[in-house]
């Protein structure tokens, strides 16, 4: 199933992810926040945090405080991406209709944002309904890996 990619700005919400995020041992509990303090209903603002709710367990079996990952909704980035999962994600999210999801893509910041890349790759799909999250690996996509944050937002 296609997933929906044009976020126009990202919602405050609580997610819960019922299988981790690779990487981020023992967290399932996150907010979605949108980047930015000043952020105006109908805004145009793909930008957001993910902030873990809980210690992320280290590999060394300490604890990290505070984690946060910078991700943005990829349709207004780039047009042309989409993503497809398969049936056990759709189950796995409770996710009945394209309608009830949407993608979010994790980016790495550099000196400037545009200098910085995000993963499009490994999207982070969310149901929009329930707020139910997972990191997956695509069946199909339709960008590079990896892709610089150059592209010009449209105007609305």
């Amino acid at each position: 199933m296609p997933l929906a990619t044009e976020l126009r700005v990202l919602p405050a919400v609580d997610i819960d992810f019922p299988i981790g995020i690779p990487g981020l041992r023992g967290v399932r509990k996150f907010k979605l926040e949108p980047l930015g303090a000043d952020v105006r209903e109908n805004a145009l603002n793909p930008f957001g945090k993910l902030i873990a709710l809980e210690p992320v367990l280290l590999s060394d079996g300490s604890y990290a405080e505070a984690l946060r990952l910078i991700v943005a909704a990829p349709g207004l980035l780039w047009p042309n991406y989409k993503v497809e999962i398969d049936e056990s994600t759709l189950e796995l999210l409770e996710i009945e209709s394209p309608e009830d999801a949407a993608a979010l893509v994790v980016i790495t910041l550099k000196e400037t944002l545009a200098l910085s890349t995000a993963n499009l790759f490994a999207p982070i799909v969310l149901n929009t309904k329930k707020y139910i999250g997972a990191q997956i690996l695509p069946q199909k996509h339709t960008e590079d890996l990896i892709a610089a944050i150059h592209t010009p937002l449209p105007q609305f």
